[in-house]
């Protein structure tokens, strides 16, 4: 399962680095994000860019551990094939997660940020526990709605005023 949405930014898509951004990203900026947000921590190693994220969904919490698979200015997708999720908070599962963004432009001065978050469940058993307990739709659309929203808006200001 997978979900986008976009959120305008009044910020011209030439000025913005979402690499630049997420490298930048410090524990404090993410917890700010989301009240789902509870902590982040990032690395580099071999050259690749790496984050753990830890936040809760629902009333599930999930602990992912993203590699940036994938980055340009305009684009970063980041993927985790061992986030551990903790169905009714006792019984731990592994899901694959995705979580993508692509600014866009719409203008000279403004453009649209899309964020895409995804969930690979490991069986179908799994999905469906998801998808009664709002984390396979509600859930997601709520948080995707609730941090995105925010992306956008720090984006916004730091490419903005070049505080990035």
């Amino acid at each position: 399962m997978k979900i986008s949405k976009r959120f305008k930014m009044d910020v011209s898509a030439e000025k913005v680095d979402l690499y630049e951004w997420v490298t930048k990203m410090t524990p404090s900026d993410y917890v700010s994000f989301s009240k789902s947000h509870k902590a982040m921590g990032s690395y580099f190693k071999d050259g690749c860019f790496y984050m753990v994220n830890v936040e809760t969904m629902g009333n599930e919490m999930i602990i992912q551990n993203y590699k940036l698979i994938e980055h340009r200015r305009d684009y970063t997708k980041f993927y985790s094939d061992k986030s551990r999720a903790f169905v009714w908070r006792w019984f731990p599962a592994t899901v694959g997660v995705l979580w993508e963004m692509k600014v866009i432009p719409t203008g000279r001065k403004s453009s649209e940020l899309e964020c895409t978050i995804g969930a690979d469940f490991s069986t179908a058993l799994l999905a469906c526990a998801a998808w009664i307990n709002g984390i396979g739709g509600l859930f997601m659309r709520q948080h995707l709605n609730d941090e995105g929203l925010s992306f956008a808006k720090d984006i916004e200001t730091k490419f903005s005023s070049g505080n990035a």
